[in-house]
């Protein structure tokens, strides 16, 4: 088993809010494109990334899975401060949304709300499984601490 936990539930949770995520970006990316090209291109290829992610959390590999959950996490923090960032202070080019004026303000809520889930199932499958820990194994060398265990 992986140094990390285990939590095949968290992983689909975050799947599911990544596909989300994902379809929303596919969806909107044309008209946003219309509105300003760079925004499209940005939007697909958050759009793009979050395949990568989703196809990493699938994998069986530990390694892979760990690599996808730091990926989708800088890809969703920088999606949720752009989106913030757009309704704030505006982007280049003079580019500012409104917050929740339009249906596609509202998928943008949407998948404001998939970023966060995201995060925090990253954030809970990262944490290191107690069980793991080398302290708490029977047949480390700190079996000592375990005061179940037979006198020599």
């Amino acid at each position: 088993m992986s140094e990390f936990a285990a939590r095949p539930t968290v992983r689909w949770i975050a799947i599911g809010a990544a596909v989300v995520n994902l379809e929303i970006h596919a969806v909107l990316a044309l008209d946003h494109g219309r509105e300003m090209p760079y925004i499209g291109v940005l939007f697909v290829l958050g759009a793009v990334l979050l395949g990568v992610v989703v196809a990493g959390l699938s994998s069986r590999r530990d390694r892979r899975r760990t690599v996808a959950w730091i990926g989708g996490c800088i890809i969703n923090a920088g999606e949720s401060v752009l989106f913030v960032l757009s309704r704030t202070v505006g982007l280049p080019g003079d580019y500012r949304e409104t917050w929740a004026q339009t249906p596609e303000d509202l998928l943008g809520l949407a998948s404001l709300l998939a970023e966060v889930m995201f995060i925090a199932c990253a954030a809970l499958s990262l944490t290191r499984n107690p069980a793991t820990n080398v302290a708490e194994r029977p047949s480390s060398r700190f079996a000592w601490h375990d005061r179940t265990a037979p006198l020599p």
